[in-house]
């Protein structure tokens, strides 16, 4: 039986997660406080990890007791404490890595502008930024997925096998939102590259001077809608990843030929029951989802999957 393991939601996008027991999912199908808030820069643009990896080296901890149920008074601010990871200074694996060792342990309201935790975030990465917020919905990495994202934990630990890394490690380095147990590796494939119907002998052992593509008048197979506890998704697609997974989460050091290894691996254990030909690269882990609800709905850590 598969069932919901874990839950992570990433409050600030780039910043370190948190793992809770339950959460509620949004009208808008986004998980409450996940990638509530950004940092950009003063034009505008998007600081993440992919930018700068000195955000690797950056430790938060997060208090999110404020602003639980809209029209319900705040009675504590949402609040995170910043520090530097020892381990990243001491390896100096990022440029400017330098600056860091000199900023203390400190706490901030997570409040949008310029002020907040942004002064020392800046002297941090070595430019202004501000923190833009979006209550619902968040800034999610597929602007037409605003879902959670979703993996077996069987997945990332195979991930680990392939480079000898802990499964706290392979989290970090993914940040999905949801584990699913009960489950084997890359099962989550399944929801979103179904493979494709079968069909009848006759269509496929056509002559080879009459040989034609048996699946081209057939539309593309569908994601699969799913549902934990009383939260329904649909699958979108699988993910794209980037060049921080490819990165140690805590000093930003680059793991050597990380994605060619990692698809080398995908195509060996590529499970038979998935079409992956419009994946485009094997570069990809979990899927992508948007959120089938219409209120408020929790979701609790143990709930069954189906």
């Amino acid at each position: 039986m598969t069932t919901l393991d874990r839950i992570t939601i990433y409050p600030v996008k780039s910043l370190d997660g948190v793992a809770v027991v339950e959460v509620r999912v949004l009208p808008s199908g986004a998980l409450d406080n996940d990638r509530r808030w950004q940092l950009t820069d003063l034009d505008g643009r998007v600081w993440n990890a992919k930018r700068s990896p000195l955000l690797h080296a950056i430790r938060a901890e997060f208090d999110l007791a404020g602003e639980r149920d809209p029209g319900v008074p705040r009675v504590a601010a949402n609040v995170v404490t910043l520090s530097i990871d020892e381990a990243a200074v001491g390896a100096g694996a990022a440029r400017g890595v330098e600056r860091l060792a000199g900023l203390g342990v400190e706490t901030f309201p997570l409040v949008p502008g310029p002020d907040g935790p942004c002064g020392w975030l800046a002297e941090a990465l070595g430019e202004p930024v501000l923190l833009v917020e979006r209550r619902d919905g968040g800034f999610p990495d597929d602007r037409e997925a605003s879902g959670p994202t979703l993996v077996s934990t069987a997945s990332l630990e195979a991930v680990g096998r392939w480079f000898g890394l802990g499964l706290d490690e392979v989290r970090r380095r993914f940040r999905m939102n949801l584990e699913i147990g009960g489950c084997d590796a890359f099962w989550e494939d399944t929801l979103a590259s179904p493979a494709r119907p079968d069909l009848a002998p006759s269509l496929l052992d056509l002559p080879a001077e009459l040989a034609v593509d048996p699946y081209a008048d057939l539309p593309p197979p569908e994601p699969r809608e799913f549902s934990i506890g009383e939260a329904r998704f649909r699958a979108t697609n699988v993910c794209r990843r980037c060049v921080v997974p490819g990165r140690d989460s805590c000093t930003g050091a680059v793991t050597e030929h990380f994605r060619d290894v990692f698809e080398a691996w995908r195509r060996k254990t590529l499970r038979p029951d998935v079409d992956a030909g419009a994946w485009g690269t094997l570069y990809r882990l979990g899927v992508n989802t948007v959120g089938r609800v219409s209120r408020i709905v929790p979701l609790t850590c143990g709930q069954t999957c189906s």
